[in-house]
């Protein structure tokens, strides 16, 4: 649905830990080329070890499934040089107006703190928030950071 908000993660096949330093930088910077040529507004990403969560409001270009397969593709061969591919589905999620974009948000921002790849104290670098929505979300982390309780 054009204009609409998608919550998308996509996964590697097999699920091995290769989206890691220049790998995860053109996986966002691809990301951010798919903003630039209008197929959606990227508004949030991480780049994790085996998958990507991506947060963006969908394009008029594109359908959601085209616009995920374009995403495949400009990082496919990357992919396939570390010995796997991109899974042929996804996993997303329309974020409706009722829904809460904190909570979304606040997943993809987390993801990294979770799964045990930095501590509290440190920035994912393959994290990515729009200027706009970090204005917002910042105010709602200590300083930046995620408070203690969002990691237990």
């Amino acid at each position: 649905m054009p204009h609409a908000d998608y919550f998308v993660t996509v996964c590697l096949q097999p699920r091995r830990s290769i989206l890691i330093s220049n790998v995860a930088t053109t996986v966002m910077i691809e990301a951010q080329a798919l903003s630039a040529d209008g197929s959606w507004i990227l508004r949030c990403l991480t780049v994790m070890p085996d998958h990507v969560h991506l947060f963006f409001t969908l394009g008029d270009r594109l359908t959601l499934s085209q616009a995920i397969a374009r995403f495949k593709t400009k990082t496919q061969n990357l992919v396939r040089l570390r010995g796997a591919d991109w899974q042929d589905n996804f996993y997303d999620h329309r974020i409706r107006e009722v829904d809460a974009v904190e909570s979304v948000v606040r997943y993809i921002y987390l993801n990294s703190y979770q799964a045990g790849l930095i501590h509290q104290n440190e920035n994912w670098s393959y994290f990515y928030c729009s200027d706009e929505d970090w204005k917002w979300f910042q105010g709602r982390t200590d300083s930046g950071q995620p408070f203690p309780e969002w990691l237990q």
